[in-house]
Formats: structure tokens, C-alpha cells, sequence
């Protein structure tokens, strides 16, 4: 397993960064064995989680900001409600 790099974000590579998109398309998808496939088609683990962590982060808090609540609110939200009311 390779160690994740300083910030994966500030510098992403393409890899990193298709990998984390099809990893999330396939997942919606309910496509476990193509999630498995990019997942491991990268090879840095950990760094593409950091990745996802933080693009999801960016989408609960701009969807936030788009209703018009504050991403603290959103995520207190997120976290009473639980996974069945995300999305």
C-alpha cells in the first residue's frame, strides 16, 4: 500500500483523478466488479481516497450552499439523518 502523498488535491494527477471518477460511476451504478477494476487500476490507494474525500466534501458543501444552508448545517444534517436520506 503506498502512503499517501502530501496533498493529492493541490497537484492531482489525471490518473488520481479518473480513477476517483470511474470508482464513483461505477458505484452509482451498483457496478461492484468495475468499481474493483479502477479502484486497482491506480494502484496509489490511498491517495485516491484522499481524493474522493475531498471532492465528495466539495459536493455536500456546494450542494449546501446552493439550498441556501450552511455547510456546517449540512453536515450535522448528513450526520442525524444518516445514508438513507443522502442524495
Amino acid at each position: 500500500m503506498s502512503a499517501p502523498t502530501d496533498d493529492p488535491v493541490q497537484a492531482p494527477t489525471t490518473e488520481l483523478f479518473h480513477a476517483a471518477l470511474d470508482m464513483a460511476q461505477a458505484a452509482k451504478a451498483g457496478n461492484v466488479s468495475g468499481w474493483l477494476a479502477s479502484r486497482y487500476s491506480c494502484g496509489r490507494f490511498d491517495d485516491v481516497a484522499f481524493l474522493m474525500s475531498q471532492m465528495l466534501g466539495v459536493l455536500i458543501e456546494n450542494c449546501a450552499i446552493a439550498r441556501g444552508v450552511h455547510p456546517a448545517d449540512a453536515w450535522n444534517e448528513l450526520r442525524e439523518q444518516g445514508v438513507d436520506e443522502f442524495g
